[in-house]
């Protein structure tokens, strides 16, 4: 009987008896090693683009195999004054970078940087090969006082990139005299301008642009001339003005889901929403803002039955909150912004009919958040009315500004009567210890589910 011989190097097969690493069905005898290493070339920049700009440079240290990679991968670069020492190495390692990345890019980030007198190199960089087929930008600067040469170079350049733009975030700019060239973004959905200067035919010239736009973002802007937005795509909008207009017109955004208004407003202002008919979204407002549906008024005979989730600041009183709240008569949830130096009529809670005369405290009413309470008097009279008047309110959430142990939540309980309260099912949660509360609300953020809910997200 022949005695087996093992198999040798040549015959082995990768799993057998002699303790080979199986070889999956399908893999090339040529293998670097690793699963990872096997991937195809457009994969591996893929996983490239992906990471943090050293992170990705690091990889051509991983194997010959990796080496050429980085330069053909998706660039995603993200600019930070800590990459350099002086301003003037940073704008000569950025402008390196371009120059000797032959690959498409993905993402452009230079926010808030100082770039001393190398504007001029910004034009260079937009127009640079690196960043043909760019989705991604996001560039803001930071200057004591307006380039309109750099402005310009900068808008030229934006309009060169339009094809293939998805997300554009501008900043410190002024585009007030800048037009709009016959030049289509098809694929961008997210516009934000942030403190930039710009007129009224400069974002009208933007919007007809955009054929696929749904969220835009205008914060702390300059207008010159008034400000009419329509758009057939946009779902989401923002909009923080820095001084001097006190005038909004949503002239025709047939899908407009939400209208968020962060520090808009104050001492007064209008909104006027000629065509929005699926507004679920809106605020936060203040007192001395006027809200248009169509050409008139928001009234008990211009209902908004729209609008789902609403937001108050500046410390509106009771009464002037209940007449707003007529005019929202299937809202869900209310946000209210406590502001101390404006005194709140609570006197007369006793005598309001709600059920008659505020639909949605009876009907729809359902979460209640009220922000800066600090259990005052003013405060308990205010949150107390609606706990011994909505029907259907499922919980009442209280930002607080100080710490309070858990007996001042107890005093707090029995002072809110939520023994009596009008809907058994009614809860209570208490966050504490919020300095700023209204620095909380991050209304600039459209991609949150609940913006004006952030403090409870947790």
């Amino acid at each position: 009987m022949e005695k087996a011989t093992a198999p040798t190097a040549k015959n082995r097969e990768p799993g057998g008896a002699a303790g080979g690493i199986p070889r999956k069905r399908g893999q090339s005898d040529n293998c670097y090693g690793d699963i990872i290493s096997g991937l195809p070339d457009a994969i591996l920049g893929t996983i490239i683009s992906l990471l943090p700009t050293k992170e990705g440079a690091r990889t051509q240290a991983i194997s010959r195999r990796w080496r050429h990679l980085w330069r053909s991968a998706p660039l995603n670069l993200e600019v930070a004054p800590s990459l350099c020492a002086n301003l003037s190495e940073l704008a000569s390692f950025l402008s390196k970078i371009l120059s000797e990345h032959p690959g498409p890019a993905r993402r452009f980030r230079c926010p808030s940087i100082h770039l001393g007198d190398s504007y001029a190199q910004v034009d260079g960089w937009l127009r640079s090969q690196a960043l043909t087929n760019l989705q991604e930008l996001d560039i803001r600067f930071v200057r004591p006082s307006p380039r309109p040469e750099t402005d310009h170079a900068l808008a030229s350049s934006l309009y060169r990139l339009a094809s293939t733009l998805v997300v554009a975030k501008i900043g410190g700019c002024n585009f007030s005299k800048e037009v709009v060239p016959l030049s289509n973004f098809p694929y961008l959905k997210d516009l934000t301008l942030h403190y930039v200067s710009l007129s009224e035919e400069f974002l009208h010239g933007m919007l007809s642009s955009c054929k696929a736009l749904e969220n835009l973002l205008l914060w702390n802007i300059f207008v010159v001339g008034h400000l009419r937005i329509s758009s057939p795509t946009l779902r989401r909008i923002g909009f923080s003005v820095c001084a001097g207009h006190k005038e909004l017109v949503i002239e025709d955004v047939p899908r407009l889901e939400r209208l968020l208004l962060p520090s808009w407003g104050r001492g007064g202002g209008t909104i006027q929403l000629i065509r929005a008919p699926k507004l679920e979204m809106l605020g936060p407002l203040s007192a001395g803002v006027a809200v248009f549906q169509g050409t008139m008024p928001i009234s008990l005979t211009n209902l908004m039955h729209t609008v789902k989730a609403l937001a108050l600041t500046s410390g509106p009183r009771l009464n002037v909150v209940l007449d707003i709240l007529k005019c929202f008569p299937c809202l869900e949830r209310l946000y209210v912004v406590l502001q101390k130096n404006s005194k709140m009529d609570v006197k007369d809670v006793s005598l309001y009919g709600p059920l008659d005369s505020v639909e949605c405290l009876g009907t729809h009413l359902k979460e209640l958040v009220i922000l800066n309470y600090e259990g005052c008097g003013q405060d308990v009279g205010f949150a107390k009315f609606f706990v011994l008047n909505a029907v259907v309110l499922k919980k009442i959430k209280f930002g607080v500004p100080k710490n309070n142990n858990g007996d001042w939540v107890a005093i707090q309980l029995d002072l809110l009567q939520v023994e009596n309260r009008a809907s058994q099912d009614a809860q209570f949660d208490f966050k504490c210890g919020l300095d700023d509360v209204i620095n909380y609300l991050r209304v600039h953020d459209l991609s949150l589910t609940d913006p004006f809910d952030c403090l409870f997200s947790e």
